[in-house]
């Protein structure tokens, strides 16, 4: 539950800031952050962060094995 809530937090502050979350900006040659101070490394938490679900082990899996111990299979 928690690798879901961390990439629907991403997802939203991603969608906030719109462009200006962006990791690169081709006009100005490098790396800048031209919007709000928060908006600065946002994409990069966002893809970073997927990253959690698939070492942390598949959702489907880690709720399976807890199915299992509950009904006792």
């Amino acid at each position: 539950m928690g690798t879901e809530f961390q990439h629907r937090l991403h997802e939203l502050a991603l969608e906030a800031v719109g462009h200006y979350g962006a990791p690169y900006l081709r006009d100005l040659g490098h790396n800048a952050n031209v919007g709000p101070g928060y908006a600065d490394g946002l994409a990069g938490d966002y893809f970073n962060g997927r990253k959690t679900s698939i070492y942390g082990g598949s959702n489907e899996i880690q709720r399976n094995i807890i199915a299992k111990m509950v009904l006792g299979l």
